[in-house]
């Protein structure tokens, strides 16, 4: 790829394909004529499953009366990153395997043509990066999420992504040049220490664009990992199982605390209450939904990046091998390689439509006049039962104290008596 992205680059040092033997025409206009075909049918599977995405997103959101939650509006951003793949690097390069030899632009448009290129494959991974900024925010250190802005922090996050993209993608301006006039090519020019240039460019592109964005991705995700089983399904990461409990507990003792006025003042006792709470049905129904919403949400952009990793590493790795070693690898090799990065952008959506099939079967099956309306499911944690503490003075200085729990799930009341025992009677201060 020389570096940049160029499926054809493999056959950029050929002066002139007339001039050359038949059978390396034949193999050269064979691969052309492949390319062309497998990354039309990237384009238009791309295409049309980002639309479809778009779709969901808008039509469902619309059905449920909901708002664009701030890890939809990442998606979105990825979304948009992926069509401007589809149009600025496949659709653009498409063109130019069709004028092969010849590159009928001037010299500035071969420049910006491989800027606009390479700006959204900077861009897709860095979008995930920050969609896994984003949960690790959201689920790992809740407090400090929820009292940031619910879509501040998502919309700067984006904007680092969009701004370091147009700015890593600037070394093309400076690494492309048309030559020859005008019936050159668009081709790449590194100066005198040509090899030293362009190996020092290869390596950068590959590590800014897939190896430290994978890196920051499994930091924010993979810390303390372990393999266990949390709530019956198999999770990668022991963090967020851990994390949405701990942050679920805090929330409660945060609410006890307010509750609380001081009037309880032994340890058993708020053991006895919270205990109570934890085993009243509302409570574990809604902990539950709470918690399978946000482990379904960090399965969905784990999945992603994985599958942005796995998919563009033979790629990057290949890229790396043919600027080192040029004549290591086969041509033919090289490019059917080539096709597994490229699919990265189809997969995106699919994976979203996945792992959200309620959210499509709202989407395509409720029209606007008969969908009923859809009430959203609080996620507030339920609030701490009333404690009323009555303490009945008797003649003989004794006392019964009773225990009023108010369950808000439920419609009884428990009530539980402590024994009969003496007590001091009253100071005169307490009286007055």
């Amino acid at each position: 790829m020389n570096g940049t992205y160029s499926n054809f680059s493999t056959y950029s040092n050929v002066s002139d394909p007339y001039n050359s033997t038949n059978s390396r025409t034949i193999q050269m206009y064979s691969q052309i004529f492949f390319m062309i075909v497998h990354q039309s049918i990237i384009m238009t599977v791309s295409l049309l499953g980002n639309l479809f995405l778009l779709f969901v997103i808008f039509r469902g959101n619309r059905v449920m009366k909901r708002r664009v939650s701030p890890v939809q509006l990442l998606i979105l951003h990825t979304c948009v990153a992926d069509l401007l793949f589809v149009f600025l690097s496949l659709g653009t390069e498409i063109l130019t395997l069709m004028a092969f030899p010849y590159y009928p632009g001037s010299n500035f448009t071969c420049k910006f043509m491989r800027y606009a290129q390479m700006f959204p494959m900077y861009a897709s991974p860095f979008l995930l990066v920050a969609i896994s900024a984003d949960r690790y925010q959201a689920i790992c250190r809740p407090l400090a999420h929820f009292r940031s802005s619910r879509y501040r922090r998502p919309n700067w996050m984006a904007a680092i992504a969009w701004g370091l993209a147009l700015l890593l993608s600037a070394p093309q301006f400076f690494v492309w040049e048309k030559k020859n006039g005008k019936y050159g090519r668009c081709s790449t020019v590194y100066g005198a220490n040509r090899n030293i240039i362009k190996n020092v460019y290869v390596i950068m592109f590959n590590t800014l664009a897939w190896l430290l964005p994978s890196i920051f991705a499994a930091f924010f995700y993979c810390n303390n990992a372990e393999f266990r089983f949390c709530d019956q399904n198999f999770e990668i990461l022991d963090c967020v199982c851990k994390a949405v409990r701990l942050s679920s507990n805090k929330s409660v003792r945060a609410i006890d605390s307010q509750k609380k006025n001081g009037k309880l003042s032994t340890e058993a006792t708020e053991n006895y209450i919270e205990e109570l709470r934890k085993k009243s049905k509302g409570f574990r129904q809604q902990m539950s939904e709470f918690d399978r919403k946000r482990v379904q949400t960090v399965r969905l952009t784990i999945t992603i990046v994985a599958c942005n990793f796995f998919l563009w590493m033979p790629f990057c790795i290949i890229n790396v091998i043919q600027a080192l070693w040029p004549d290591v690898l086969n041509p033919t090799f090289i490019n059917n390689v080539s096709v597994l990065g490229n699919l990265n952008s189809c997969l995106n959506p699919w994976i979203y439509i996945l792992f959200n099939r309620s959210h499509v079967k709202k989407a395509l099956c409720q029209s606007r006049g008969t969908s009923e309306p859809t009430t959203k499911r609080s996620l507030i944690l339920p609030q701490p039962p009333t404690i009323t503490t009555t303490i009945t003075t008797v003649p003989k200085a004794t006392a019964t104290i009773t225990i009023a729990i108010i369950d808000p799930t439920s419609s009884t009341k428990k009530c539980t008596s402590g024994p009969t025992q003496p007590i001091a009677p009253p100071s005169d201060k307490l009286q007055r």
